[in-house]
């Protein structure tokens, strides 16, 4: 948002009431981040930019250089469907965000379908729905502009068996499954396959890794870290020289590809990462709310907090900073290559 408000140019164009400039100095700030934005006048429309029914709106004045307000940015970053997605990534429930009776998007969303989508929701409770039980679990949002928004989540009930011994032990079952698969789509995700396949689309990386020319290469790969796609780093490889390696130090999840020549003949591969460990404990905390601790070779590399314990179990309870946690633990791959462990403590819950 700051972005957006502190631009000159669009200050300039909203002031001197220029539509076609303001919409053209609105074009760069978006970066792809941004999916709805409106600029309002006088209480009034003045420029709008893309269709989707979005979530979480943002307001912001615009001042021009004398500070007096001339208008005012909202913008959101993010989708009804993509909010929802990104749930059930998270939770593996499904997902539904409403206005009203009418269903914004869901994690089965589809071309405008919904495949879990009940007529009537509970605003918490239970329902069977489709021959199975459901825990429904919602809450208040706002949809772009100001639209009154319902998020509701739809969790299979377990059976009794899938329960751990104690309720804080099936918490950090809950939560640490939910970091698991925090990592596997970070690692396989729709969004990360998406940029595996643009690398392999891109002409200038796959002629200058075949043609074994390490400065195009990286420069190749320096371009793809200046555009909007998310990728930490990059190792490509002409049979089985290196032509170039760039990225930060500590990464996880790597993803590979293919490198082929103009006649299409399979002459490289190249692996790519969408997340360095720090973003992926920053990540874990965010979702779960649990602290993450990330260890290789028995040395830590990444963590919410240093010094962590100096061990922690696959499972089980763990004292840490007059705290008692609970662990849970899981292997993960570090990059290029290696063994990575990833531990959680998880805090009491409830």
């Amino acid at each position: 948002m700051q972005r957006l408000a502190s631009s000159p140019a669009l200050l300039a164009a909203v002031e001197s009431h220029n539509q076609p400039a303001a919409r053209a100095a609105l074009r760069p700030l978006l970066r792809n981040q941004l999916v709805r934005v409106r600029v309002e006048v006088g209480g009034r429309s003045f420029l709008d930019y893309g269709s989707v029914a979005a979530v979480a709106p943002v307001t912001a004045p615009l001042r021009n250089a004398a500070g007096r307000t001339i208008g005012t940015v909202l913008a959101s970053e993010q989708g009804a469907v993509e909010y929802a997605a990104t749930i059930h990534t998270i939770t593996a429930a499904q997902v539904l965000v409403r206005a009203g009776s009418r269903t914004l998007g869901g994690s089965g969303a589809s071309g405008g379908s919904v495949r879990l989508a009940p007529a009537r929701l509970p605003n918490n409770g239970e329902i069977f729905y489709r021959g199975a039980r459901y825990a429904v679990y919602s809450f208040p949002g706002a949809g772009f502009p100001a639209l009154k928004l319902r998020t509701f989540v739809l969790a299979r009930v377990p059976p009794a068996s899938a329960c751990a011994v104690t309720a804080a032990e099936t918490a950090a079952d809950t939560v640490g499954a939910a970091a698991e698969r925090i990592y596997r789509d970070e690692q396989a995700g729709r969004t990360t396959r998406t940029v595996v396949r643009d690398f392999e689309r891109s002409r200038p990386f796959q002629e200058a890794v075949a043609s074994d020319n390490r400065d195009a290469t990286e420069a190749a790969i320096v371009s793809f870290f200046k555009s909007t796609l998310h990728v930490v780093r990059v190792r490509a490889t002409f049979g089985n020289r290196l032509v170039a390696d760039l990225g930060g130090p500590h990464v996880l999840a790597p993803i590979g590809g293919k490198v082929r020549d103009a006649q299409g003949r399979l002459v490289g591969h190249f692996l790519l990462s969408v997340q360095d460990d720090l973003g992926y404990v920053i990540l874990a905390q965010r979702f779960t709310g649990a602290q993450a601790f990330l260890r290789q070779s028995g040395r830590q590399v990444a963590a919410y907090t240093s010094p962590g314990p100096p061990s922690i179990p696959d499972r089980g309870p763990v004292l840490y900073n007059g705290i008692r946690y609970q662990a849970y633990s899981f292997p993960a791959e570090a990059f290029p290559s290696g063994a990575l462990r990833v531990s959680l403590l998880i805090p009491p819950v409830p």
